[in-house]
């Protein structure tokens, strides 16, 4: 199989990469493979942190260290990789990382493509980066308009891994996210909808911050540790229905939409271009925009509709990646 240098700042979301890349085979070597700490600072950096704080009244000083950090942290992983040549070189968020690195894995590598799973509004860095490509994928289409003279293609997210159990679902609904004061907003316009249509459910739903926010429903929880992506999983399983909140600055689906389609999970979402996707139903899929909740009664009463398997494979990782090292 073809050897591959993979690359993604993102040690959590990166375990379900790493895990299928070496269950189909490939020669795998991560770059990000030591533990990468944020917020773990050296003595002198901690006597400038002060200086910032206390006498310029600038509180910026972490994110300057933390990049600092992280550049050396770059600098020792590259090191690791010797005199390495690979058949590939893949990156998820190449806008993430110092163009250093960049600059060297595309000498080691033959072919290098890249993967951005947000949308280029908040990644624009990636478009100063198109040189070091073969391709750059985005999962949202409106990238590919917006942006004509880079040749960006289009790929979605996936699933990783396929699996036929049929789990118990313990809730009714799941969603877990870093709190924004409109994702509460709209969990709590759901809530009202169900509890005024007599509606009982168990909902599992979680805002991650370590800020206080007024919140006078208890069925939404505060999570201030992060979870594995596998714990994030264990919680789909139990669920019968994913909610999914898009952000304002793209289209793309989010890795939600593809973890309802490996566990047959029914989704809301106010993500309207879903409608556009071979896997879209009705009976699975309800689209709102949060406010008007109009036949969702309706909705939760029907059970999920099976997705014909030559639609569901192509979005499984050993057919994705396949796209994308094409």
């Amino acid at each position: 199989m073809p050897s591959i240098l993979f690359i993604y700042k993102n040690q959590v979301l990166g375990e379900p990469f790493v895990e299928q890349f070496i269950k189909n085979s490939y020669d795998l070597e991560i770059l990000f493979k030591d533990k990468l700490y944020y917020n773990q600072f050296s003595i002198w950096q901690k006597i400038v942190n002060i200086f910032y704080r206390n006498v310029l009244k600038n509180n910026s000083y972490p994110i300057t260290a933390n990049h600092a950090n992280f550049e050396k942290y770059c600098k020792r992983s590259l090191k690791q990789l010797g005199n390495d040549h690979f058949d590939y070189c893949v990156v998820i968020r190449a806008d993430l990382v110092p163009e250093f690195v960049l600059k060297k894995a595309r000498k080691i590598s033959d072919k290098m493509v890249d993967f951005q799973l947000d949308g280029i509004s908040v990644s624009k860095k990636i478009l100063s980066y198109r040189n070091y490509f073969d391709e750059i994928f985005v999962f949202d289409k409106n990238d590919i308009k917006d942006n004509p003279g880079y040749h960006l293609k289009f790929i979605t997210n996936c699933f990783f891994g396929k699996d036929n159990t049929d789990y118990m679902a313990e809730y009714d609904f799941f969603y877990i996210g870093q709190y924004l004061a409109d994702r509460h907003q709209k969990i709590t316009n759901l809530f009202t909808y169900l509890d005024e249509n007599t509606i009982k459910t168990n909902p599992l739903i979680y805002l991650n911050t370590d800020r206080s926010y007024v919140n006078t429903d208890s069925r939404i929880k505060n999570l201030i540790d992060g979870t594995s992506y596998q714990e994030n999983l264990d919680m789909v399983k139990k669920s019968s229905i994913l909610i999914d909140l898009k952000r304002d600055e793209h289209s793309g689906l989010s890795l939600r939409f593809f973890e309802a389609l490996k566990y047959r999970k029914k989704m809301i979402t106010n993500n309207p271009t879903v409608k556009e996707y071979d896997f879209y139903h009705p009976d699975n899929i309800f689209v709102t925009d949060f406010n008007n909740f109009d036949r969702l009664s309706d909705f939760l009463t029907k059970p999920y509709r099976p997705i014909d398997h030559e639609i569901t494979d192509q979005y499984e990782f050993e057919n994705w990646i396949k796209k994308l090292l094409a």
